[in-house]
């Protein structure tokens, strides 16, 4: 490993360099899109982000002559101990030069620090909480990612594999043009639940957003429980999640489907503002914002994502609950899809959801990208 400098991040400098690593490696890449690094500091943030009320996290960088070569971080969260296999830790915001040592260098630096918080087995990417960016890119390269989705470089599933981790699951992202309707036998399972049950699909109301989100927050938790990974947010999570949210309700919509009263499923979608960021370079100052401003507010997004959407669990794998799934996808295309959008990335979903993927494809969807989560024991 001549020449290649391997630290851990101590600094506010050494934070700067951990965040820029992605500038050195994607260069040529026309899909890579450059994250605010506004937003990116605030991340890895103990000030600023709740995950870390339940969790530690280490960052590492590497060099060689002076040129940023790869990065890594390491996680223990408290709650994947307490909800999901006690002893795994997590590795991500992993990035790479194509050469195995450094990558080598980089893994195990990352596995020293959970060894020494007894951890057993090691997982990821996970960027960093498991309800934030998860999955490493291993199909759908020519596409530049949604809002919140990740991008990677073609080899780094070889320089992961070769370093001895294994497939632990894949979640898929699927992609629908927004102006092609159902089939009819599509509409005619809409049909059925509408003779079968009273469903009303509605918009949140403004006035009652914060009631409705965690409304939607508790669906949320009913629907996913079962679900890998499931690692329920904490309050703080759920309030900095709805902060979040409000700043983008005006430019995407969250639906709610009621069936006979009861709120049964929703949705939400959001304008893919990473259309806007690609020539910002990851600044916002000093004219980025402003750019940036304009572009939310008089430019349109040729697509969007939706990033949530669940069904009840008592609803789940029964024809009312796939109508409701399908209902709420109409009726954000007909009725709230944002202005100018010509497609929709439905992401991430499980690979061994299959009733959802099987709305998804029912529903015309593509699947277009392919995100996968590795493991490895310690």
């Amino acid at each position: 490993m001549t020449g290649l400098i391997l630290k851990q991040v101590e600094g506010g400098r050494d934070l700067k360099r951990f965040m820029r690593v992605p500038w050195a490696l994607y260069g040529n890449d026309p899909a890579w899109v450059p994250p605010l690094l506004q937003q990116v500091k605030e991340r890895l943030s103990s000030r600023h982000n709740p995950y870390f009320e339940h969790a530690d996290a280490a960052y590492f960088w590497a060099e060689r002559q002076g040129r940023p070569v790869g990065r890594i971080s390491a996680q223990v969260c408290q709650l994947v101990q307490e909800h999901q296999e006690a002893g795994t830790g997590h590795f991500g915001m992993f990035e790479c030069e194509d050469r195995q040592e450094t990558a080598d260098a980089l893994f195990e630096a990352g596995a020293e620090w959970l060894r020494a918080r007894d951890m057993q087995r090691v997982m990821g990417p996970v960027d960093l909480s498991i309800n934030d960016e998860i999955g490493m890119l291993i199909e759908g390269f020519s596409r530049s990612p949604c809002v919140m989705m990740g991008h990677h470089l073609p080899y780094y599933q070889t320089l992961v594999e070769t370093a001895g981790f294994r497939k632990e699951i894949d979640l898929f992202a699927y992609y629908k043009d927004v102006s092609q309707p159902f089939s009819e036998r599509i509409e005619k399972i809409m049909q059925w639940a509408s003779n079968e049950v009273v469903m009303n699909i509605r918009a949140v109301a403004k006035k009652d957003y914060d009631k409705e989100l965690r409304n939607v927050l508790d669906v949320f938790r009913d629907a996913w429980c079962d679900n890998w990974g499931y690692v329920p947010p904490t309050d703080s999570e759920v309030d900095h999640l709805i902060n979040q949210m409000r700043q983008v309700l005006d430019r995407g919509a969250v639906l709610l489907s009621e069936v006979d009263g009861e709120l049964a499923g929703f949705i939400v979608v959001l304008p893919n503002v990473n259309e806007y960021l690609h020539d910002l370079d990851g600044r916002l100052l000093p004219f980025g914002w402003l750019r940036l401003l304009t572009r939310l507010k008089f430019s349109t997004c040729d697509t969007v994502r939706v990033p949530l959407m669940g069904v009840r669990k008592r609803f789940q794998r029964t024809r009312v609950g796939a109508a409701v799934s399908l209902a709420l996808i109409d009726t954000l295309r007909k009725e709230y899809m944002p202005r100018g959008a010509k497609f929709c990335e439905m992401s991430w979903i499980l690979e061994t959801n299959s009733p959802m993927r099987g709305i998804m494809e029912s529903a015309g969807c593509e699947r277009d990208k392919v995100y996968r989560v590795f493991s490895k024991d310690l």
